[in-house]
């Protein structure tokens, strides 16, 4: 069974961020959100400064894979596009939710990994919608009637799902994918 999921101490103190952006357009709201809910220091120190650097999220990588792998699982692929993930035959679904939940808590996969991608596919921190409903038309996902208001009623493409999914990750294509 394959299954698919998708998507430290602070030297300031308890709650205390380094300085940076708070203009709209930042993420700096939302990521002091995550930071005053994270209970594990390793994660307050990624959030910290209100980045997330490719070591960081290579570090968090790797914990959310070393925790699956002491649960049993194997982690096959882990990418913009989200993760996947092969549970022995012998564990059920939710046997396997349940661990996959547990490691991303623990290893901080939810926030960094959202906060790593999105930061990078949405760096001004926009409403995406117009450019997902563009980069279906791109594709030839969607005939050239389909509009932002299709979109945003829930009347999303059925075919050629990875594309779908490339476009709703990265719509304008700043990923590399």
């Amino acid at each position: 069974m394959t299954l698919l999921a998708l998507s430290g101490c602070s030297a300031g103190g308890e709650g205390a961020l380094a300085k940076r952006s708070t203009s709209p357009g930042s993420w700096s709201e939302e990521v002091q959100q995550a930071y005053d809910k994270a209970t594990d220091a390793a994660i307050k120190q990624t959030l910290r400064d209100g980045r997330i650097s490719d070591q960081e999220y290579s570090e968090m990588k790797q914990r959310y894979s070393d925790c699956l792998k002491g649960g049993g699982i194997t982690l096959k692929r882990y990418d913009f596009e989200g993760s996947e993930y092969v549970p022995p035959t012998s564990m059920s679904s939710d046997e396997a939710h349940d661990i996959e939940s547990r490691c991303s808590d623990q290893s901080g996969e939810y926030p960094i990994s959202y906060f790593y991608v999105q930061m990078r596919a949405n760096p001004t921190h926009s409403n995406l919608a117009q450019a997902v409903v563009d980069c279906f038309k791109r594709r030839g996902l969607v005939g050239p009637g389909y509009g932002l208001k299709d979109y945003q009623a829930g009347d999303l493409p059925t075919s050629n799902d990875k594309a779908v999914a490339a476009c709703s990750t990265d719509p304008n294509g700043l990923l590399g994918g």
